[in-house]
């Protein structure tokens, strides 16, 4: 049944403003929980002081149409760079894709591009990067860009580069500047966390940590620059629609039980999910267009509160379903509006800065 509701494709896309020139906008990550020790043979935990015994759902959608591309349970100990090198298949020409550092492999980019489609990533800490220097690639020396870049007051700037030792992608790099601040934030936590690992933090390490750094293969003509790390952004959407799953459906709820049932509990929460999912999206598509976008959050409340009067609908037929989605199709776009929270830039916003 997971399988079937998968395949459903929604059609209307919401009209996306810099996104618009890219068939699908496809984000992906990974949500983790732990489990009761017993699942450690069917569900490995990631070790460490966590349970023997963790789970994984890895989560891909369209961000414009809603549709729903991979979801799938697997033990928690598989990194995140394993699936990106064995999920190939999601990907069609002249999609954009926003992936995390946990995702960073040079055959997925390779996989990418092959395809027709584009991505926008950080670049990994360890990638080594060339420039082009009088028709020869050297390597990027971030301390003198550090140093030039301070000596013309610039915050950002943007270069062709050639990314890996061997594999020698060619990409488009954006670099924004740290305020002095935010960079001895940033070393302060990793020089932390190396001195828990018994690490030291290389010379490297800190000339890179200045930057916010950027890859893409999208020319400048369809995103410029300053575009490229705002729509990075857009990336977390997802950590919300794992936290909406969390706070409202339990999916990383367990007790003890034997694994069988707490599996069919889990697809059961999944199937439900992904209804609920269907629902909202078709509503968001049709009502974006009159400038406004619904919650996730505010939708999924009040969809998995009418749990029973779903049910009530299906079991009377196409009459109570067409019924159902009427009610709340009502409800929805009533008072379940994003509302933007702290002064933060939203994601309307993101999509549409400096469009016009």
């Amino acid at each position: 049944m997971i399988k079937k509701l998968l395949k459903v494709k929604l059609g209307q896309q919401i009209e996306a403003g810099w996104l618009s020139a890219f068939n699908r906008v496809v984000i992906k990550d990974g949500t983790r929980f732990d489990l009761p020790e017993e699942y450690q043979e069917q569900l490995a935990g990631a070790g460490g002081s966590g349970s023997k015994a963790a789970a994984c759902l890895q989560f891909e959608y369209d961000l414009k149409g809603g549709s729903i591309l991979d979801l799938t349970l697997t033990s928690a100990n598989r990194p995140d760079a394993t699936d990106a090198k064995e999920v190939l298949d999601t990907i069609t020409k002249n999609d954009l894709v926003l992936r995390d550092l946990g995702y960073y492999v040079f055959s997925a980019f390779d996989n990418i591009i092959k395809k027709g489609a584009y991505f926008i990533s950080r670049l990994g800490f360890t990638t080594i990067v060339y420039e082009l220097i009088q028709g020869e690639l050297q390597r990027l020396d971030f301390k003198a860009l550090y140093t030039y870049m301070k000596q013309r007051q610039l915050v950002s700037l943007q270069k062709q580069v050639w990314i890996g030792a061997k594999e020698m992608i060619p990409v488009r790099l954006v670099i924004e500047l740290l305020p002095e601040a935010i960079y001895e934030q940033r070393m302060r936590k990793v020089k932390d966390k190396h001195r828990r690992k018994k690490n030291k933090t290389s010379s490297e390490y800190k000339e890179k940590a200045r930057f916010n750094l950027f890859i893409t293969n999208v020319s400048e003509e369809t995103l410029p620059a300053e575009i490229v790390s705002q729509l990075y952004r857009i990336r977390w959407q997802v950590e919300l629609v794992f936290k909406i799953w969390k706070s409202n459906m339990g999916i990383h709820n367990s007790r003890r039980m034997k694994y069988i049932r707490w599996l069919c509990l889990l697809r059961f929460k999944l199937l439900l999910m992904i209804i609920n999912w269907n629902i909202i999206m078709v509503q968001r598509n049709d009502v974006y267009r009159k400038g406004q976008l619904l919650s996730l959050d505010k939708c999924f409340k009040t969809l998995f509160d009418n749990t029973d009067r779903l049910r009530a609908a299906i079991r009377q037929g196409i009459k109570g379903i067409t019924e159902f989605l009427h009610w709340i199709g009502k409800i929805l776009t009533k008072n379940h509006w994003l509302e933007r929270k702290n002064k933060s830039r939203g994601l309307e916003e993101i999509i549409y800065l400096l469009y016009c």
